[in-house]
């Protein structure tokens, strides 16, 4: 506890300096983040105390975590200190997690294989339904694409068949999910997270050079625009070759049985997507002040993830 009490004080302490106002909302909106903190900050040193002071840097109201060990959102919720409350699966890895320092209403969180949601009350009096997602890693759409032995598209698909798209079938046909989306136009969904898997508006004929000559429609992101969710990001930066938007990765860049000669393929994997009564104005990756070491150099980086975070700011209409 005396531990946990330091790190809270040193992220007061971080937090008082210049870095206070590093990032602002507005009292009618609201300020969502993903953050996968890769293997719960394990990788760099004091990893946990890097991943509630970067939170307190963005100073979001709500945030989809992913790969939560277990107790990990308990020491978060103690080093970023009242009023942060968390919500996270009921496993023994519960792998997905939501933070929020606002309300979270008794009885009315979801589980699936993929994530967690569950319906928050703003300080402000607005309410929000709200997911964190973590889908399948395995049969990486991405490394299918550039390999040359795949000339088929089906073969591509596989991987996504019996993971990442089902996963979002889950989400989407739960019964309590389907009264959210009827009240959609009264109350916003948001489903946060990182999809382990690519966009289909970013794979396009515009594309395909970069991305082993192949069109793809991503399942996990076609189902949701065919669900009248919206991808925040390609909302406001709709040029996929100007704002490629890469969140994967900040520190994996080459792939390491290979002697890092092999570059890693590097794509838009972290995603906020949302339905209603919302207009996103602002939306950005990010990955602090200090540009992250690549592995095997990234021990001591300051932010602790492979992944850029993402969050975005929007208004209530």
């Amino acid at each position: 506890m005396m531990f946990l009490l330091f790190i809270f004080l040193s992220i007061l302490s971080f937090t008082s300096s210049s870095h206070s106002s590093y990032y602002t909302t507005s009292q009618n909106g609201i300020r969502l983040m993903t953050f996968n903190i890769w293997q719960s900050g394990a990788n760099v040193e004091n990893g946990q105390q890097k991943i509630a002071k970067h939170i307190l840097m963005v100073n979001p109201d709500v945030v989809a975590l992913q790969e939560v060990y277990a107790n990990v959102t308990r020491n978060l919720t103690l080093m970023l200190g009242h009023p942060w409350v968390a919500v996270d699966r009921n496993h023994e890895y519960p792998d997905t997690a939501i933070l929020t320092r606002h309300v979270v209403v008794p009885n009315t969180n979801l589980s699936t294989s993929g994530g967690v949601g569950a319906k928050i009350m703003l300080r402000t009096g607005y309410m929000v339904h709200f997911w964190s997602l973590h889908l399948d890693y395995t049969s990486y759409g991405p490394y299918a694409a550039n390999n040359k032995l795949v000339n088929k598209l089906d073969q591509i698909m596989a991987g996504e068949n019996v993971g990442r798209g089902p996963q979002i079938y889950e989400v989407l046909d739960l019964p309590m999910m389907k009264k959210w989306i009827e009240k959609s136009d009264e109350i916003p969904i948001f489903i946060a997270g990182d999809f382990n898997g690519p966009s289909h508006l970013d794979w396009t004929e515009q594309t395909k050079k970069i991305h082993g000559d192949w069109v793809v429609r991503w399942p996990a992101t076609k189902e949701l625009e065919e669900r009248k969710f919206t991808d925040t990001f390609r909302e406001i930066y709709p040029n996929v070759v100007t704002n490629p938007g890469i969140t994967w990765s900040t520190v994996n860049k080459f792939n390491p049985e290979w002697n890092y000669t092999i570059p890693e393929p590097q794509d838009r994997i972290d995603f906020l997507f949302y339905r209603g009564p919302v207009v996103p104005y602002q939306i950005l990756t990010y990955s602090g002040c200090e540009k992250p070491q690549r592995i095997p150099f990234h021990a001591h980086n300051d932010y602790p993830s492979d992944h850029f975070s993402v969050f975005a700011d929007y208004t209530f209409i």
